[in-house]
């Protein structure tokens, strides 16, 4: 393991939990293959990838103002349903694609429900070989199941698989109402879970030097 895999190994925090809302991946499934068939190839971005596509955005940040709806959103009408269903405060929201055999390598955001702002993922097409690394925790989420995590830590996500992997992320200002559709224990201990973030990421800041990179 790497060095600040074994810090959060021994931190004994939680570090993800699952959306307390059920939610149908079927429709959110279809809309997708209709976007993929009818969205022009300008409006998928491409965050320097070497196969395809990265993210399509469906609401677009603005500052001081609230996100906009890209014309992306009205080819999946499941998504403004879901939106419109929570009392969520949306900064953003996307399609986020990894292609087949492709990891996303590790990295920190800051991002977790014990921040200001927190990231929402609902798988969508998930292989059943991709997996999201948080610390030394391997993540798997099935199709439909929302759930976030402790993205203040290093994470790194993994599809070795033949197939793309498409999860919808919704950036979110992290309210009391928001926090209640979660475990409680992945906010629990703030301060010890800041120090740790701190700490680890300066962990991996050092490795990367080292490497390189």
């Amino acid at each position: 393991m790497h060095p600040w895999q074994e810090r959060t190994r021994g931190s004994g925090l939680t570090l993800h939990g699952a959306l307390d809302m059920a939610i149908d991946p079927l429709p959110l499934q279809r809309d997708f293959a209709v976007l993929d068939r009818d969205l022009p190839q300008g409006a998928r971005k491409h965050f320097g990838a070497t196969d395809g596509w990265t993210a399509v955005s469906l609401l677009d940040r603005a500052l001081d103002a609230p996100a906009r709806a890209t014309p992306a959103l009205a080819l999946m009408p499941s998504v403004a349903a879901l939106l419109a269903r929570a009392d969520w405060d949306v900064r953003g929201c996307y399609l986020l694609r990894q292609a087949p055999g492709s990891v996303l390598r590790w990295h920190f955001d800051h991002q977790a429900l014990h921040l200001e702002e927190a990231r929402l993922l609902i798988p969508i097409i998930v292989p059943a070989a991709a997996t999201t690394w948080i610390g030394h925790e391997a993540v798997a989420y099935p199709p439909g199941r929302g759930w976030t995590g402790d993205f203040a830590l290093p994470h790194q996500v993994d599809n070795p698989s033949d197939g793309q992997r498409i999860v919808l992320g919704i950036d979110v200002v992290t309210t009391p109402s928001l926090v209640r559709r979660f475990p409680a224990a992945l906010m629990a201990d703030v301060p010890q879970r800041c120090a740790l973030a701190g700490e680890c990421s300066n962990l991996l800041l050092a490795w990367r030097a080292g490497q390189g990179l």
